[in-house]
């Protein structure tokens, strides 16, 4: 190898050894401080949104069923049509034929 090739290697081995110190190095400070933080939120009993946080424990919702299929499929109406429901356009029906009724009571 050149001299200038060498020292280029070497270099570039340098760098790889500093970055993988610096990774570890971040990951540790990372950790002690998500250490501390929890620490926090333990003794004094932090809620999410104190810490700027959106609450976590929001579950979606099911809705009930608009449409149903010739074959008893459901669906609610939100979101992309259901194969059933394009098939049964592409013969001429509408949503509003799959509608289910409410019983009167």
């Amino acid at each position: 190898m050149e001299p200038q090739l060498a020292e280029i290697h070497n270099l570039k081995a340098q760098r790889d050894a500093l970055n993988k110190q610096i990774e570890e190095a971040t990951k540790k400070a990372r950790e002690d401080a998500l250490n501390i933080c929890r620490e926090f939120v333990k003794e004094y009993g932090f809620t999410p949104q104190e810490l700027g946080m959106k609450k976590f424990s929001k579950k979606a919702t099911t809705l009930p069923p608009k449409y149903i299929g010739p074959e008893g499929e459901t669906w609610a109406g939100r979101g992309r049509k259901p194969n059933w429901l394009q098939k049964a356009e592409l013969q001429g029906k509408t949503a509003e034929d799959f509608k289910i009724v409410p019983y009167p009571l």
